[in-house]
């Protein structure tokens, strides 16, 4: 058994029906030899069989203290099916809309009292245009407690091959299995180590809130002479109470291209070049419904801070605010001005220290955590909103710069979701993968209404960045008249 530490407990305490603390990924896969429906599967589930000692999400459960006096435990589960984790669906059956399909599967909850996955199996992609023949998807599902975006990829390396191997049922893992079930232990037990432990975590969290006050005194009195513009509070149209359906969009860019335009500034990195475009596009959106604040927007920024002893399950994260220069209309210099809030923000990070947010999350007692949760949830009932520091989550997942194989099926397009909550109903997720950058926003109806909108002012707004940078490119040449 291992308990749940703070951060991965606050995503099961954040559970809702209308808010499903899951992530997920979409894997499209053209099939070497088209294969019957019904042979795709038996073959699918066959190698996830085989590989399920490769993570240890695939076969653990939560185990919930009674009362909810302290945070769940993982245990491996006795009653493990792996039926119930493997699911079948035909695009034909929705239309050839494989999108509607997705934000259906992605505003289902999971069931909470099994293993927190799933994989869906999509088949009959080969009959849509932006297919070949013969190809099929995997929509792979998994709560937020069990993984972030970088264990995630590392479960996908573990699932996928370099070179194309046709699929053998008598395939032996390299790792030896010697998965066994847990025997669940009785609540007596848990709820006098709950004790224990609710008497400490206040110690421990007065410990650790001595330690981060000096560090955040001394970051924030930093001044490095920029006069750039500090994180504001403030309301936008995203921090309101989402609803149960969801809006995904889908777009795609030429990762060399990105790389070439982080690459005309000095210290830019592709993270920011998304950054930028992402504020470009806020802009032209609260413009066109006359919402624009006055003062720039930010955003929440993963920062990956796994080491060693976190291992490949969990989270490892923190999270910093970047601002996303809403305020700033030519391209370049909201490239730069991003770039250098970004720059900033890292480094008030490393002063405060970048494990220290989850280290204070990790030292919460229960019923703080779940106080602070609901009190959350019923302000967002509050007309117009409440303000806050940042309207929406930026997640930047690099993914494998060659081709990956399942079995003989050649992976020729990923892309990942993230998730929306009450208060941030709107989330971008850029995964490379072989050369493709994939750009995935996931809405909810209420808080982004104009969803194409939306899209086309990303495009216009990657656009608007391309051509001045070409522009500001082909002016510099040598020889170039004045």
């Amino acid at each position: 058994m291992q308990q749940l530490d703070g951060l991965d407990a606050l995503f099961t305490l954040n559970e809702r029906q209308h808010a499903p603390m899951h992530i997920a990924a979409l894997l499209i896969y053209k099939a070497k030899t088209t294969k019957h429906k019904t042979f795709l599967q038996q073959e699918i589930r066959q190698s996830i069989r085989q590989r399920l000692s490769t993570s240890a999400i695939f076969r653990r459960r939560l185990f919930t203290v009674a009362y909810g006096m302290d945070h769940p435990y993982w245990i491996e589960d006795q009653d493990f099916d792996l039926d119930q984790h493997v699911f079948s669906h035909s695009i034909k059956s929705h239309n050839g809309d494989l999108q509607s399909l997705l934000t259906r599967l992605h505003a289902q909850s999971m069931d909470m009292s099994r293993p927190l996955w799933e994989v869906h199996i999509i088949h009959g992609l080969g009959n849509l245009k932006c297919y070949e023949k013969g190809s099929f998807g995997l929509y792979m599902k998994v709560h937020h407690a069990a993984m972030d975006g970088v264990s995630g990829t590392d479960i996908l390396a573990a699932l996928h091959n370099l070179e194309p191997i046709a699929f053998s049922p008598d395939h032996t893992p390299s790792k030896i299995d010697d998965w066994q079930a847990d025997t669940p232990p009785s609540q007596w037990t848990l709820t006098r180590q709950a004790c224990l432990n609710n008497l400490r975590k206040p110690l421990d969290l007065a410990w650790q809130t001595r330690k981060l006050i000096p560090s955040w005194k001394r970051a924030t009195q930093q001044d490095d002479g920029s006069h750039r513009p500090a994180i504001s509070w403030q309301k936008s149209p995203f921090n309101s109470r989402i609803d149960a359906q969801r809006d995904i969009l889908l777009l795609r860019f030429d990762f060399s291209r990105l790389r070439q335009i982080r690459r005309h500034y000095p210290k830019t990195t592709v993270n920011h070049v998304i950054l930028s475009i992402v504020g470009g596009a806020l802009r032209r959106y609260l413009i066109a419904l006359n919402s624009l604040p006055d003062n720039s927007l930010a955003s929440m920024v993963p920062v990956n801070v796994r080491d060693r002893q976190s291992g490949s399950a969990g989270n490892a994260i923190s999270m910093m605010i970047s601002n996303l220069r809403t305020d700033i209309e030519c391209p370049l210099q909201r490239l730069l001005a991003v770039r250098d809030a970004s720059n900033s923000a890292k480094q008030v990070s490393s002063s405060i220290g970048r494990g220290a947010v989850t280290s204070l999350v990790r030292t919460m007692p229960s019923g703080l955590e779940s106080f602070a949760l609901r009190t959350l949830s019923a302000l967002s009932y509050w007309p117009g909103g409440v303000a806050l520091p940042a309207c929406t989550i930026v997640s930047n997942v690099p993914g494998p710069p060659v081709p990956l194989y399942f079995n003989d099926a050649k992976l020729i397009d990923m892309l990942g979701l993230g998730l929306v909550i009450d208060h941030l109903g709107l989330f971008h997720v850029a995964m490379s993968y072989n050369g493709v950058m994939t750009l995935s926003v996931l809405s909810s109806p209420s808080a982004l209404k104009e969803p194409e909108l939306y899209r086309r002012c990303l495009e216009e707004s990657y656009a608007a960045l391309d051509e001045a940078i070409s522009r500001e490119h082909a002016n510099s040449r040598p020889g170039k008249r004045a």
